[in-house]
């Protein structure tokens, strides 16, 4: 390949990479192609993690923590300080259902907040 052709293929190459076509999820912009998967997916980590946090926190709901990091499954304790949470950002969701699927998110959710077993155990609900 001579090297006029060379340099052609690369502006081509990056003239259709900044050509792809995404959707606004939450605050991420997710290609067009891989969103409608993304939100399911989301919305299935999402719902399974409300599951795993609900028996060790008084209230759970999805919310947004911090503006770069978009929204959020927090768990509350008690006193109103958040026990356990999970950001629902394009790189914690794929990881998440990897976690549902071999059927350990709740260890992921744990260790992910640095919590144990015998940490809830432990507390008073």
């Amino acid at each position: 390949m001579k090297q006029t052709e060379l340099g052609a293929a690369i502006e081509a190459a990056k003239g259709e990479a900044t050509e792809v076509k995404t959707v606004k999820v939450d605050i991420f912009d997710i290609p067009e192609t891989k969103a409608k998967e993304y939100i399911a997916t989301r919305e299935e980590v999402a719902k399974a993690a409300m599951k795993v946090m609900k028996p060790y926190c008084v209230t759970v709901k999805r919310e947004t923590l911090d503006e770069d990091e978009g929204e959020a499954v927090v768990g509350y304790y008690v006193t109103g300080e958040i026990l356990m949470c999970v950001i629902l950002d394009p790189f914690e969701v794929p990881v998440m259902k990897v976690a549902l699927d071999k059927g350990t998110l709740k260890e992921y959710i744990l260790a992910a907040n640095e919590l144990t077993e015998d940490m809830l155990a432990s507390l008073d609900k």
